[in-house]
């Protein structure tokens, strides 16, 4: 009897047990329920989410044309020339009536004659370079027209690769420049050329000395 009273008195306090365990499960349940639905209390207000828009990548400035720098042009020291009147001789005279000027140019000193009414050549055209300081001879280029036999004449120097036997030099009195020595002459006739070096003399009578 006394087992009896004693099993019955465990069954009771094991059941009390299981309903407390129950009551407290139950309530910490209920607990972490609403931890999970209502974390803030009432007045919590849920942050809202932040979207960030992407940047567009900033873009490169166009690279400017590079600034070209201007080079200098050379321009040519071109004087204004004035009138020139001479003549030429090779043995004898050639021209007593060549005209034309005596001007400073790329070239240097240039004094450029001609006699277009020449009554043995036809034609009579010279040109002379001189030295920046007018003091040598750089080239001497002249040309005849046909003569009355039949030859064309072509009469050369240049100080820059001389023809053996070829030379010029130039003396001044005043604003008059005579130029002489010897030229490389070529005559030509019917398709054939023959060579040989003469004397000349080239007189010119600039009108001003600044040119």
């Amino acid at each position: 009897m006394a087992d009896h009273d004693l099993r019955s008195a465990r069954r009771r306090t094991a059941a009390r047990w299981g309903r407390a365990t129950a009551v407290v499960l139950g309530a910490g349940l209920a607990v972490s329920l609403a931890a999970c639905t209502d974390p803030g209390g009432p007045d919590f207000t849920p942050k809202p989410i932040e979207t960030i828009t992407p940047s567009a990548p900033a873009t490169s400035a166009s690279p400017t044309e590079a600034a070209t720098s201007a080079t200098p042009s050379t321009t040519p020291t071109v004087r204004e020339g004035v009138k020139a009147t001479g003549s030429m001789s090779i043995y004898g005279a050639v021209s007593k009536a060549l005209k034309g000027t005596c001007q400073t140019a790329d070239g240097g000193p240039t004094i450029t004659m001609a006699d277009h009414a020449n009554d043995f050549y036809g034609k009579v055209d010279t040109l002379v370079v001189l030295s920046p300081a007018k003091k040598s001879v750089v080239a001497v280029e002249t040309t005849f027209e046909e003569d009355s036999e039949g030859f064309t004449w072509e009469l050369t120097y240049a100080s820059a690769d001389p023809v053996a036997g070829t030379s010029a030099k130039v003396s001044t009195s005043g604003t008059t420049y005579t130029i002489s020595g010897k030229l490389q002459s070529k005559e030509t006739r019917k398709g054939k050329t023959r060579t040989e070096i003469l004397p000349f003399t080239i007189v010119a009578k600039c009108a001003g000395a600044d040119w």
